[in-house]
């Protein structure tokens, strides 16, 4: 049996380790904001000072910490880069105990994405004791990455532009049944709207800012959805892989990779319950599709703000981007899946972001392969161990394979 099918990992040796390891990066807590990696930065130098792993430190800032791990190095041959943060997203309340229970380990960033990096550190620790590696591989573990923020990949990628290399892996939550090689594009917008302010109880010729704020957002909600209905029409390229998708991803994933998503990610106003509100402060989180310029959603609501008399902000945008299936790190990578799971992996477009798409910005082939990302930021998030030690499996074959074909 697979080990990805696994309900727990075998006792001892790569699965406990993984549990150990896990259980460590999760009882170090680096929720951003505010984006402090310190405590888990400590966690991972621990273990490559154990393990006879070089690791160099980047601070870019207090409290911020990017790793370089180098896990192989040769003058020859390709150089394949693994990345993963550190940051995770806040937690919505109490921030949750680290635990281990039937094969699953469960804490604030099990999935997105300290499983990930358990893995990528244990097969870093076996590759680098078997000493085999006919080229170069590197280990980056940033921060930053949760709010798309300059200090981490990007920081780390314009001190250390040979960080590219020539191929990436990503160990992002992804599930092992897809290989995503693509992702949508993304906007963050602030806007902000100043109105007047009025006791509630008496005539006031104006609604509060909130109330006008609210409409100027089921406006733009509504010309998404004109935007989805523009491209709904266009025929599935695959309709193999959307039902991969789905059922990997839930129902509708697929559809969604092709749509603009629209949230409401936070808002901020009024000073009283009795008072009409003189400000209203939100953000909003676009996720725009291929088929769509991300350039075409800020025009829409930067008119919509102006009919509004509110201010518009960017606070991050970026293209959708894609890597050629047909490149030597993706094959190398789905034929690993394969082997290690007897099931061929459909390639897919993330529903999300990742720092891959700084590497494929610069012209670098990425491909993520991670764990299942079904309870992925919510209240009982976990990784399981079975699933990770597949993962490590993976990350060892693959890595070996596309370093020999650059011999």
């Amino acid at each position: 049996m697979s080990a990805s099918l696994r309900e727990e990992p075998a006792a001892g040796g790569v699965g406990a380790e993984l549990e150990s390891l896990l259980l460590q990066l999760l009882a170090a807590p680096s929720p951003n904001p505010p984006g402090d990696v310190t405590e888990v930065a400590e966690v991972v130098l621990r273990y490559c000072e154990a393990a006879g792993l070089s690791c160099v430190v980047h601070r870019p800032a207090a409290r911020r910490r990017n790793l370089v791990i180098e896990v192989a190095r040769s003058a020859r041959g390709r150089h394949l880069v693994w990345n993963g943060h550190l940051d995770t997203f806040p937690a919505t309340g109490k921030f949750p105990a680290a635990r281990s229970e039937h094969g699953r380990v469960y804490g604030r960033g099990a999935v997105d994405m300290k499983g990930g990096v358990a893995a990528f550190l244990v097969a870093a620790r076996l590759l680098h004791e078997h000493g085999d590696l006919p080229g170069s591989l590197t280990l980056t573990l940033v921060c930053d990455e949760e709010t798309f923020g300059p200090l981490g990949a990007r920081s780390l990628l314009t001190r250390e532009p040979g960080l590219l290399g020539d191929a990436l892996v990503s160990t992002e939550p992804s599930s092992l049944g897809l290989v995503r090689v693509a992702e949508r594009g993304f906007l963050w917008v602030k806007l902000r709207f100043q109105g007047e302010s009025l006791h509630s109880a008496y005539p006031s010729q104006t609604e509060g800012a909130i109330l006008r704020m609210a409409a100027l957002v089921r406006r733009v909600q509504d010309l998404v959805g004109e935007l989805n209905a523009r491209v709904a029409g266009a025929p599935s390229p695959d309709v193999a892989t959307d039902q991969a998708v789905d059922r990997h991803l839930g129902a509708g994933a697929a559809g969604i990779t092709r749509s603009v998503s629209l949230n409401v990610g936070t808002v901020h106003g009024g000073n009283a319950v009795n008072l009409q509100p003189s400000s209203c402060e939100l953000t909003l989180d676009f996720r725009i599709p291929k088929t769509i310029e991300v350039e075409e959603i800020v025009a829409l609501v930067a008119a919509e703000a102006e009919r509004a008399a509110a201010t518009v902000e960017v606070l991050g945008r970026g293209p959708a981007n894609q890597t050629d299936g047909d490149s030597a790190i993706v094959s190398a990578v789905v034929d690993a899946v394969t082997r290690h799971t007897g099931q061929h992996p459909p390639l897919s477009t993330g529903l999300g972001c990742t720092d891959a798409r700084l590497w494929r910005y610069a012209g670098i082939p990425a491909c993520v392969i991670g764990p299942n990302p079904a309870t992925m930021g919510g209240e009982s998030e976990y990784a399981q161990l079975g699933e990770l030690e597949t993962l490590v499996d993976i990350l060892m074959d693959s890595a070996r394979a596309y370093l020999q074909e650059g011999q």
